[in-house]
């Protein structure tokens, strides 16, 4: 404001004075205004910290977030060391354990998913070990645990005794169809609806051969039958059960010559769908469900940190930090 300074202001104070006091209370006024904003913006801001700190915490350790974290003036700086925190190694291993196995096992044995992934997140070791890395899982004589040990001849869990007996299946010669099927839906993400033309017809190979069958069995990219020969067989059932080396030979699958069950699955984690499919589980970890269109650029930024940094934790704190998560 430009104060009127004419000698006729001078000379009559009273109007001079009376002039000025809506202006002074209006000026007044506008501060207390600004400080309110001030105030109220703070306000929010902690709010908006507390509540990102709450999911976050949530979210990754499965605990309420501490004193520290709510008072985090940008509690997504905090990613990095909870994805290294025990509960949160004790918290994926628990989800990938559901999500790569069809239901809970009969024993603390029967989760070989579990115990690897637990052993790779404390290592911290590329994810990739956990599907194609040489470990060997044995049982404890009460079944009460497994140990893991590194073997040259390991195939991340697949090869463990306990893996292969629990999806042995049961086809009458032998093939381990079922374990072809859970190969292909942990790494890719395969998912498949049974369908049975004629009770019985899935049991055997000619039954397959058949349709409904034979387009999932022998036909598609993903054939089960064709995956079955490159595994063991098995024989016997229950405690009895053994397994005998495949016979059958190199395999077309994925559009080239197979030579072994090694070669497939590495060639299954050297593809696109497996890291389309990991950064998928991050999602579902994360938010409880898969991704959406609108959260392409947040989920390539996981598929990026998987490529560079090779472990799953950098792909969880990848979606963890962007700006969406506590939005």
């Amino acid at each position: 404001m430009v104060w009127d300074r004419t000698p006729r202001l001078r000379g009559n104070s009273r109007i001079g004075l009376a002039a000025l006091v809506p202006a002074v209370v209006i000026a007044s006024a506008l501060l207390a205004a600004g400080k309110g904003h001030a105030e109220d913006g703070a306000d929010d801001k902690a709010e908006a910290n507390e509540r990102c700190a709450t999911r976050l915490s949530i979210a990754l350790v499965g605990k309420s977030a501490d004193s520290a974290l709510l008072t985090n003036a940008d509690p997504q700086s905090a990613v990095d060391a909870m994805v290294g925190t025990p509960e949160f190694n004790e918290r994926f291993s628990r989800y990938i354990n559901s999500e790569f196995n069809g239901g809970p096992g009969m024993t603390a044995a029967d989760d070989p998913v579990y115990y690897l992934s637990k052993y790779i997140l404390e290592n911290k070791k590329p994810w990739t070990d956990m599907f194609i890395g040489g470990y060997d899982l044995t049982a404890a004589a009460d079944n009460s645990s497994l140990t893991v040990k590194e073997d040259a001849n390991g195939l991340g869990y697949f090869k463990s005794d306990v893996w292969q007996k629990r999806y042995a299946g049961n086809e009458s010669a032998g093939m381990m169809l079922s374990a072809a099927f859970r190969m292909q839906q942990n790494t890719t993400g395969l998912t498949l609806t049974p369908s049975v033309g004629n009770p019985g017809d899935d049991r055997t190979a000619s039954g397959r051969s058949q349709q409904p069958c034979k387009s999932c069995h022998f036909d598609a990219y993903y054939a089960l039958d064709t995956v079955a020969h490159l595994l063991p067989t098995r024989k016997g059932q229950g405690d009895t059960m053994t397994f005998t080396a495949p016979t059958a030979g190199p395999q077309q699958l994925l559009g080239k010559s197979i030579a072994d069950e090694k070669a497939f699955v590495n060639a299954l984690v050297d593809s696109d769908a497996w890291r389309f499919n990991q950064c998928r589980n991050v999602f579902k970890f994360l938010y409880g469900r898969p991704e959406n269109q609108c959260e392409a650029p947040v989920f390539d930024k996981c598929v990026d940190a998987l490529e560079q940094k090779k472990t799953i934790q950098a792909a969880v704190a990848a979606v963890a930090k962007d700006e969406s998560f506590c939005k």
